[in-house]
């Protein structure tokens, strides 16, 4: 037991230690990020690639939580993509349901924090009832004035084109 408290004492002190080396105006004002690879982490691992992106989900809470409190500005996560729909019916209702659960769990907490989430890419795409939470949670957070936390979602290189010509 005193093995686990030592082994977090220490995560903490060396969390602090970088903190402090942090250069506050250095910080970049927008971080964007392309999720990739759990998949394959999974399958590396001998599980499902399902298991990947459920592990997935803790990475992206520790980074937008320490992009918060070093006063980033724009989180932008890359999702999933337009080529994301050609994955197996099975994977893409499991990544659906991941999201609109992790969105229902992570609301409140994202909102107490300060954070505003926007939803940029064809949201229409999405499933109605996940399309419906997530705009549901962007209008919850509107207020916000802390990070921006973007979700790109149903995105292409072809889709920022013509939105940004919109």
């Amino acid at each position: 037991m005193s093995c686990i408290r030592n082994e977090k004492e220490n995560k903490k002190t060396l969390k602090i230690d970088l903190k402090q080396q942090i250069v506050k105006d250095k910080v970049p004002k927008h971080i964007a990020l392309i999720m990739d690879g759990n998949g394959r982490w999974a399958r590396k691992k001998g599980s499902e690639r399902l298991f990947g992106h459920r592990n997935g989900v803790e990475s992206v809470r520790q980074v937008v939580e320490a992009s918060g409190e070093l006063g980033v500005e724009y989180l932008t996560l890359y999702a999933f993509s337009t080529e994301n729909w050609k994955r197996p019916k099975s994977e893409i209702d499991g990544l659906m349901s991941l999201l609109a659960s992790t969105i229902r769990i992570e609301i409140e907490k994202l909102n107490k924090n300060n954070v505003r989430l926007l939803v940029i890419g064809n949201i229409n795409d999405l499933p109605g009832s996940v399309a419906k939470q997530l705009m549901n949670s962007v209008e919850i957070t509107a207020g916000n004035t802390g990070l921006k936390l973007v979700l790109a979602l149903s995105y292409s290189g072809r889709w920022e084109i013509a939105d940004a010509v919109k």
